[in-house]
């Protein structure tokens, strides 16, 4: 097979296959799921958050982040170099093509979306336009552009101006249904009938039925703007970012670091306030934890085996320690309506058996010295407006002998693949005692990055115990991992797909809070897998950093408003 033949994630791991294997051969001691620097979530109790559900909940195990960023209120300086530590590459620029924060680190500063949300996670706010939707009926959505917007004055867009047109292509794209490419489609896909640009500066997105994600999705850091250009000349934005966004990349030195000047052309003039951000990419968690230390970067998320040097080392810094938007799940499986569970997995006692034998507290406790929170669903309790409050598939080794018993399954045997980590290597070793309590014997197989989502996503596996997100509309918790069209995970039950057709399509916050959660009883029930726990992230910030604070979604990679202190 050429290069040209393969799909995005087998070109992948031949590009980064060797790569990832030097690493490791290095030795990646203290690298975990926190040490990556992925995404962090925590927030004030907020109950009165009727939203959509758009607050989180609170930070149980974590440290109250600050109310607002350093600096807030104080004249801002401008200039400087903003220096930050990056725990990987991203595997592509293209907002519509990667599921990666390191991609959304980068282009959240040379492009930008209709909407965002504020960096609480508390409300969503106009970017792009001008205020938020206009909605003259359930299915009607109406934006407005602000005027004088300009793409960045560089190769193929040159500066011209930023209209409808490019957020109907942008939009179109992000919703194309091809296996393998835009991750995001199911954030429109099968939802919107239409988009309209009457104007160059009016859009109007007509769905199918009422849709209560709409404004969430819009408000994605997924959903930004992309000129057809730049598609065009460049092909699936692989490496090039061009927008409209306050920074322009200027230098991208893979597995090294990103250079991005400040957009002289930039259509919000007092932003961004630095004229220079830079970011230095590291993988290993210990080796991040000294940049920091050594004021090499201003701004690092360190891992548990890193948070207690870095404070001691560093005790003025910003600080706060926050669960993950990423967490850990093991999964069976993967069904569709022609690839149906194999024996035993077929009998749901065998499922639910292999689920209640597995201590997820103990692993917690073994692998993260418990640092983090336990999970009962597809949603994770830092989002209290829409997570389960009891655990329906709780540890229960007794239980579990009995049900292999009543399933007539005395030994089973079978694979585990997962991407290797140090840690994730360990929470393998951890599970392959515990389901060996029960007769499940688990070949363990770590899989470099890049091989091992191609393999997650053929859906064709025996074990996996995998590491997906949490976002805050409880839509993408569950359309993506188990609708009808997920794109990360196949769970077929047609009962479940229509009650996620169902909440996605209530207006109403507390009629569609119960129904949210009773889709998740349904799915946990279903014991398809055990929902695990997210660890803690641990997010420092030289002090001379202001205007800015890592946000609760770190998926949200803007750092226009930050200024240095010097």
């Amino acid at each position: 097979m050429s290069r040209d033949e393969m799909n995005y994630w087998q070109r992948l791991a031949v590009g980064r296959t060797s790569r990832r294997r030097m690493l490791l051969g290095a030795g990646s001691a203290g690298v975990g799921v926190a040490a990556l620097g992925l995404v962090g979530c925590g927030d004030d109790d907020d109950d009165d958050d009727n939203n959509g559900g758009n607050g989180g909940g609170s930070t149980p195990g974590g440290t109250q982040a600050p109310a607002t960023a350093p600096g807030q209120g104080e004249q801002p300086k401008k200039g400087g170099t903003f220096t930050l530590h990056m725990g990987d590459s991203p595997r592509s620029l293209d907002p519509h093509f990667d599921t990666f924060p390191y991609c959304t680190g980068v282009i959240c500063n040379t492009n930008e979306g209709l909407l965002r949300f504020t960096p609480d996670l508390k409300t969503i706010e106009p970017e792009l336009a001008t205020s938020m939707p206009e909605n003259p009926e359930p299915t009607t959505f109406t934006l407005k552009l602000k005027p004088g917007i300009k793409f960045q004055n560089i190769d193929p867009v040159n500066g011209r101006d930023f209209t409808s047109e490019d957020v109907k292509y942008s939009l179109e794209r992000q919703m194309t249904d091809e296996a393998g490419k835009f991750q995001h489609a199911y954030f429109f896909l099968g939802h919107v009938e239409g988009i309209d640009t009457p104007d160059p500066e009016t859009v109007t997105i007509r769905t199918n039925k009422p849709y209560a994600p709409m404004v969430s999705y819009l408000a994605s850091p997924w959903t930004l703007m992309i000129a057809r250009e730049a598609v065009e000349k460049f092909g699936d934005l692989t490496e090039n970012a061009v927008g409209t966004g306050p920074f322009i990349l200027r230098n991208w030195q893979k597995d090294v670091k990103f250079e991005l000047d400040a957009n002289p052309d930039y259509w919000q003039p007092d932003l961004p306030h630095v004229e220079k951000m830079v970011i230095l990419i590291a993988t290993d968690g210990d080796t991040a934890a000294t940049m920091f230390i050594d004021k090499q970067v201003d701004a690092a998320v360190l891992g548990t085996n890193q948070k207690d040097r870095a404070r001691s080392e560093r005790s003025d810094a910003t600080y706060a320690a926050v669960p993950s938007q990423f967490w850990r799940q093991f999964r069976m499986p993967p069904t569709t309506a022609d690839q149906p569970y194999p024996k035993p997995f077929d009998d749901p006692r065998f499922r639910e058996a292999v689920v209640r034998a597995i201590n997820k507290e103990q692993v917690l406790d073994l692998v993260y010295s418990g640092d983090g929170v336990l999970a009962n669903g597809p949603i994770l309790p830092i989002y209290e407006n829409w997570a389960l409050q009891e655990d329906l598939a709780a540890h229960d080794l007794q239980k579990a002998k009995e049900l292999m018993e009543q399933a007539g399954v005395s030994e089973f045997t079978g694979d585990l693949i997962w991407a290797t980590t140090a840690e994730a290597d360990q929470i393998g070793e951890v599970l392959k005692q515990q389901l060996g309590e029960i007769g499940v014997s688990l070949n363990l197989n770590p899989m470099e990055l890049a091989a091992y989502y191609n393999q997650t996503y053929s859906y064709k596996y025996t074990f996996s115990h995998h590491q997906p997100l949490n976002n805050p509309d409880p839509d993408e918790n569950l359309s993506a991992y188990f609708g009808e069209k997920s794109s990360y995970f196949k769970h077929y039950n047609p009962d479940i797909f229509a009650l996620i057709q169902k909440q996605s399509e209530e207006l109403d916050f507390e009629a569609r809070q119960e129904i949210v959660r009773e889709v998740q009883r349904k799915i946990v029930l279903d014991f398809p897998m055990s929902f695990m726990f997210t660890t803690n992230l641990h997010e420092f910030t030289d002090p001379k950093v202001k205007g800015w604070f890592y946000p609760v979604d770190l998926y949200d990679g803007r750092k226009a408003t930050a200024w240095l202190d010097v």
